[in-house]
């Protein structure tokens, strides 16, 4: 167990979550949250510690980030596009030494590489090697992931097998009725448990709805 050290987002349950992993992974469709939660994160720690923020699809963030860039004063911000790409700013970040990594989304060089020999191998080895930096310098790797329809409807991780070995926390983000957002645990760090955490998304960043 990681010993709990920061107020993370602000919420007493999902704090305690993430207090006791090393990795967590937000997963969910388009627009549900998971950039603003990573965002939220990085707010109350970068501008205290080391942190490199790479993002994989999109520079939208950047606006947001700019607005209060002063609580990101420590966040080497990247982008990565490809696997190869992702692998080389694993590889930087392996020297650099951060205490907390973001990946905005982990999984989606992947899923356009997914049927390339080799894919499979390299994205394990990124995942790790960045799971193996945060924890060298006791801090965590926080990441979001993209998900897909399955067969039976049901939304889906791609890469699921590589993020369920290296993530000691897996959290969907959801959009209910009338856009209510929330939260359900898919894997939670052994004693932890909560059933579903509400939120809405404001000018500041997260808010949490009793």
């Amino acid at each position: 167990m990681v010993l709990i050290e920061e107020s993370y987002l602000g919420n007493p349950v999902l704090d305690k979550i993430i207090g006791s992993s090393s990795s967590v992974l937000f997963y969910g469709v388009a627009g549900a949250g998971k950039t603003t939660l990573l965002l939220a994160l990085a707010s109350n720690l970068c501008s205290r510690y080391t942190c490199i923020y790479v993002t994989t699809e999109d520079t939208a963030h950047y606006e947001r980030v700019a607005k209060s860039h002063d609580k990101y004063s420590n966040a080497l911000f990247t982008e990565a596009y490809d696997l190869d790409s992702l692998i080389k700013v694993a590889l930087a970040t392996a020297m650099i030494k951060p205490k907390y990594v973001f990946v905005d989304s982990i999984n989606a060089p992947f899923r356009l590489e997914a049927m390339s020999e080799g894919a499979l191998t390299k994205y394990a080895f990124v995942v790790g090697l960045l799971l193996e930096v945060a924890e060298k310098t006791k801090g965590k790797l926080f990441a979001s992931a993209q998900v897909r329809a399955g067969e039976s409807g049901d939304l889906e991780i791609s890469g699921s097998k590589v993020l369920d070995y290296y993530f000691d926390a897996i959290i969907g983000v959801f959009i209910g009725d009338a856009g209510k957002r929330y939260l359900k645990p898919l894997k939670l760090p052994e004693g932890l448990l909560f059933e579903q955490l509400t939120f809405r998304i404001t000018s500041y960043g997260v808010e949490w709805v009793s």
